[in-house]
């Protein structure tokens, strides 16, 4: 399996609402992308535009959670927007998952604004980390 079969292959057991084959060959080989991956384990793929990055999709499969791969998927996906220039990155998240929002408030995001009602039944919580003033490394 290729790094875009896996992706969809994780966005389709990851997600309720999975991106399609066509979106993910898009997004991985746009000149905008970036992608993190763990063959089997799980990806993190968003974009970056001068000195701004946005995380779109990170994603564990079910079996491989609680080992700290999403801990490094995140590091990985941070350290790839630092080298390409990026200052800041930004994210939005539900404001229920309790789970991805310890993980990022982990890696020194902060929440800068909260959308309410953006999913319907939830709020949009959009987090941004400052990658001037920080100097994140989450395995201390």
């Amino acid at each position: 399996m290729n790094r875009e079969e896996f992706i969809v292959y994780a966005e389709s057991v990851c997600f309720d609402d999975p991106w399609t084959a066509e979106s993910v060959k898009a997004a991985v080989e746009s000149g905008y992308g970036v992608c993190a991956v763990e063959d089997g384990i799980g990806y993190a793929i968003g974009r970056i535009s001068f000195d701004e990055a946005e995380l779109h999709r990170i994603a564990v499969l079910p079996e491989k959670r609680r080992g700290h791969a999403g801990d490094r998927l995140l590091e990985r996906f941070i350290t790839e927007c630092r080298e390409r220039g990026a200052e800041k990155l930004f994210l939005e998240v539900r404001s229920m998952n309790m789970p991805a929002r310890r993980l990022y408030e982990k890696h020194g995001f902060a929440v800068i604004s909260v959308r309410k009602g953006y999913y319907g039944d939830d709020d949009a919580v959009i987090y941004l980390l400052d990658m001037k003033s920080t100097n994140q490394n989450c395995s201390e």
